[in-house]
This record gives C-alpha cells, structure tokens and sequence, in this order.
C-alpha cells in the first residue's frame, strides 16, 4: 500500500505491506525501509517496535488528520491527498468534542451544560507530567454536555466537553 502524509509542512511517502500473523510489517518512508509492529494497549495507546526498538505513542484521531505523542513530542500527521482538496475549514470540519492531548488529570471544569462559550474561551484544565494545559472552544456554541469532573483521570480520546456550534458561527 502506498501512501502521502503531511507532517508540518513536508511530505512523506510511505510504502507498507499487510501485517503478518505477529503483526510485522515492511514500512518504508522517504525510501528508508524498516521493521515495523504495532500493538493496541487501548484505543488511544500503542506500543510500537520499529527495527526491535519498542516506544509508546499516544494518538487521537481527528476530522483533520492525527495527533500522535511519542516521548510527550506532538506530531499532527494529515493524509497529504485530502489536505489538497479541502478547500474551506468551518465548524463542521471543526471537532466538537473537548479531548485531552494526553493522558491527564482534570484540574477544573470552566463551564456548564447549556452554557454559551466562544472561540477561544477555556473548558477544561488538565495537568499532565506536572504541567497544566487549558483546553478551549473550537468556536462559538452551546455546551451540550460535561462528561468529567475535577481529579477524573483521563486520556486522549476521551470526550470531556461536548459543544454545539451556534448556526451563526457557520458564517465565519
């Protein structure tokens, strides 16, 4: 299979073959070939084995491409193809959903079900390896739901606040 991925501003070119029965692969980006196995520990979590070197990566799927965290390193990973042909970016391309980047401990819960927010403005405060991140709204809407709570332990993927964009916002 062969593949174009955009990481930053560059792009890569990735040749894989289907996985055998221990999960093993033959991976080649930018024409450096590797040995490659990758095992789901949960959803959001990985254990991976390039050339017998094993690390863990944490990834979290958006409409837009992937995050993934290795060694607590961001890399936002988009299939180049796709990136080309979108040609707008509003709140429908825009996650809803307030996610942690890593794994975390919420801090605070800045907001309400059926509260207002707009773009910019902080949801949650989480704490990962003694460091506090503040999460905030994608765009202007209405908090449909709170699913978290102060001292709750959470992970990437997990939706903590969930917003509905406001029909007025769609025109920015």
């Amino acid at each position: 299979m062969e593949y174009r991925i955009r990481i930053g501003q560059e792009i890569h070119a990735v040749q894989t073959t289907p996985p055998d029965d221990a999960g093993l692969c033959i991976m080649a980006l930018d024409g450096q070939t590797r040995r490659v196995t990758a095992r789901s520990i949960s959803p959001n979590h990985l254990h991976v084995a390039v050339d017998g070197k094993g690390f863990n990566l944490f990834v979290v799927r958006t409409a837009e491409g992937t995050w993934i965290w290795n060694r607590g390193r961001p890399r936002f990973v988009q299939d180049a193809d796709a990136v080309q042909t979108r040609k707008t970016r509003g709140p429908a391309d825009t996650a809803s959903e307030i996610t942690p980047p890593t794994p975390a401990t919420v801090i605070r819960v800045l907001v309400e079900v059926g509260g207002t927010v707009t773009k910019g403005q902080p949801v949650v405060v989480v704490s990962a390896m003694k460091m506090e991140m503040t999460l905030s709204a994608p765009y202007e809407g209405r908090v449909r739901a709170v699913n978290t709570v102060p001292g709750a332990q959470v992970s990437p993927g997990e939706i903590l606040v969930e917003i509905d964009p406001e029909p007025e916002a769609d025109n920015e």
